[in-house]
């Protein structure tokens, strides 16, 4: 399980590379200004981790539809 630390040592290392994390408390509530709802106290850090991934990945897959659809 994590603790307040860890999910900020996710937080920061994610801000690395320009993700920007929101949380309250060990609840994730944004990704990237997107709205999120993740309790971290309910993962492992790498399964939290792939998570974040997995919600960058739908944003993007979204991101490049959305601009697909405004080309025609």
């Amino acid at each position: 399980m994590l603790n307040e630390d860890n999910l900020q040592a996710i937080v920061n290392t994610f801000a690395k590379y320009n993700v920007q994390i929101q949380v309250n408390g060990m609840q994730i509530v944004a990704i990237n200004g997107r709205p999120a709802d993740f309790d971290a106290t309910a993962f492992m850090q790498d399964q939290l981790i792939e998570m974040i991934c997995k919600v960058l990945s739908n944003q993007l897959i979204h991101q490049v539809w959305v601009n697909e659809q405004t080309k025609k």
